[in-house]
């Protein structure tokens, strides 16, 4: 039972943000205050999921990081550069950032927020506190399947707002796939400093898509 809340409890203070509260804020508070304080909390209860920060930093931690996070960059960008005409209305979406409070003042924090403090804790949770939990329970291929579900089960929210059908669904597919990478380097690197080296430089791409395409 913990455990799966553990595991829905992100998807929930999404939900709750963008759909019950319709405010970008307001979810920021309640999904961040997720991923920071339950680790916390998680911790004290636990030393064992103490983070070893000689052992995550490596070189070829940060050269597998550093690759795959251009490569998924150039991706995305040039991915909405080819379709974003055919995948989704930029009167519409910019409407509904409006409605989110996404603009305004704020928004300079807001992206810097999300690309240097989102993949940092997004990955401590799933791939570091998540992952410590589950892997000694079912292994480290279901253990990166689960977590790498529910990490991309939380990202559909929004996409449902942002996307017409059948995009929305397909739009998930890359963050399922991100999250089976993320996973594999977590595994076989034994760190987490590639896959935030990597999700850094993914979420600057969908932070330059905004910048360019959508603002």
């Amino acid at each position: 039972m913990k455990l799966s809340v553990l595991l829905i409890g992100p998807t929930i203070m999404i939900f709750l943000g963008l759909i019950i509260f319709k405010s970008v804020p307001i979810t920021f508070i309640l999904f961040y205050g997720w991923l920071l304080f339950v680790p916390i909390l998680l911790y004290f209860r636990n030393k064992s999921i103490r983070w070893n920060r000689k052992k995550h930093l490596n070189l070829k931690s940060f050269t597998v990081g550093l690759i795959s996070g251009v490569i998924s960059l150039v991706a995305i960008y040039g991915a909405v550069a080819l379709l974003h005409n055919l995948v989704f209305d930029l009167g519409e979406l910019k409407q509904i950032l409006v409605e989110w409070n996404f603009t305004g003042s704020i928004l300079f924090w807001l992206i810097i927020f999300l690309i240097f403090i989102n993949p940092v804790l997004e990955e401590l949770y799933w791939r570091d506190v998540m992952y410590k939990r589950l892997i000694d329970r079912v292994g480290a291929a279901q253990t990166i399947m689960i977590t790498s579900f529910f990490y991309s089960l939380y990202h559909l929210v929004p996409l449902f707002s942002i996307f017409a059908f059948p995009f929305n669904f397909i739009a998930v597919i890359p963050v399922f796939i991100a999250g089976l990478m993320w996973g594999y380097f977590r595994y076989k690197l034994n760190s987490i400093s590639a896959s935030i080296i990597s999700h850094i430089l993914a979420d600057l791409g969908i932070m330059l898509v905004y910048l360019n395409y959508i603002l």
